[in-house]
């Protein structure tokens, strides 16, 4: 742990090295989570694997192929002829290469042809397009996106261990729930959906990172109301004076945006974020509070029915 504290905010160190270390890090302190996500990083991931957002990018589609008896190359398709299915999949390419592979790709000088075998279809379903015979369709990614894609997982480790390590001495080790939160708020975020009957707590059938129920929501001011209070009690409990007035403004800062005229999702899942990593930094009654079941249901009860 001293090691990876010392070495993350070290630009000049390598990002593999550091993930290396997780891997270390994962076994001492017995968090499959964070062991999982750096094996996935460094391995690259499985093509079933659920990708971060981060290692999705937003991409055109280009075209080569003949217009009558003129070959043009690089044709660039406007999104607007695509099939609204098409059109989604080119707002998250997902990109599961091993971090030294797109090390790889962002050392290049030119920009890279991403191929898949849907896109000469969506090429060929797309309206309005002039092409009388499609030859190959592609995405062009440039090296500057592969590099910003390294940057965001470099980011968020640096994040993790921020959170991890709050208030354990820099010789000391978190413990695993600590960890594991850390793992979950910061790569996965507030993935959870649980779109359920807050009154009663009624019909909950699962819970897990990427599950999602839908029943119907009522009552969500009055449940958010008490949770709010829960949390400013068992914020009440925290011993750090800097931590306990962190956490207070932080739900002083969750309440102001779920409160407004037309709340904007996001941004209340960004608050909730927060008040997440401060939990598990924390611990005790306010940490408790924080995870508990009830409080990710009104939470994901609250943003769903945004």
């Amino acid at each position: 742990m001293e090691n990876l504290r010392r070495r993350v905010i070290d630009e000049s160190e390598s990002l593999a090295g550091l993930l290396r270390t997780c891997i270390a890090l994962g076994a001492e302190t017995g968090s499959d989570a964070l062991r999982s996500w750096a094996r996935a990083e460094l391995h690259g991931y499985a093509p079933q694997d659920a990708l971060p957002r981060y290692r999705q990018l937003q991409l055109s589609l280009s075209v080569d192929g003949w217009i009558g008896g003129w070959h043009r190359s690089g044709y660039s398709v406007d999104s607007r002829h695509l099939q609204e299915e098409d059109m989604g999949r080119l707002q998250a390419v997902p990109f599961h290469q091993s971090v030294d592979e797109l090390e790889m790709l962002a050392a290049s000088t030119k920009s890279l042809q991403y191929m898949h075998e849907g896109l000469s279809q969506a090429a060929n379903l797309a309206e309005g397009l002039p092409f009388t015979r499609v030859e190959q369709a592609y995405c062009l990614v440039s090296p500057a996106a592969v590099a910003g894609m390294l940057g965001k997982i470099r980011t968020t480790l640096v994040e993790m261990v921020a959170d991890m390590t709050r208030e354990v001495p820099f010789d000391g080790m978190p413990t695993r729930s600590q960890v594991d939160s850390a793992v979950q708020v910061n790569v996965h975020g507030s993935q959870d959906q649980y779109h359920v009957n807050v009154r009663n707590n009624s019909g909950v059938i699962g819970q897990g990172a990427g599950s999602t129920q839908t029943q119907h929501v009522a009552n969500i001011g009055q449940d958010l109301s008490n949770l709010l209070t829960q949390l400013r009690t068992a914020a009440g409990e925290i011993d750090s004076n800097d931590d306990r007035a962190d956490a207070e403004q932080a739900i002083v800062d969750l309440e102001e945006a779920a409160s407004q005229e037309n709340p904007e999702p996001e941004v209340v899942r960004r608050r909730w974020r927060a008040l997440q990593r401060m939990g598990a930094v924390a611990g005790g009654v306010f940490g408790e509070a924080v995870a508990s079941e009830a409080a990710g249901v009104v939470i994901g009860a609250l943003t769903s029915a945004m």
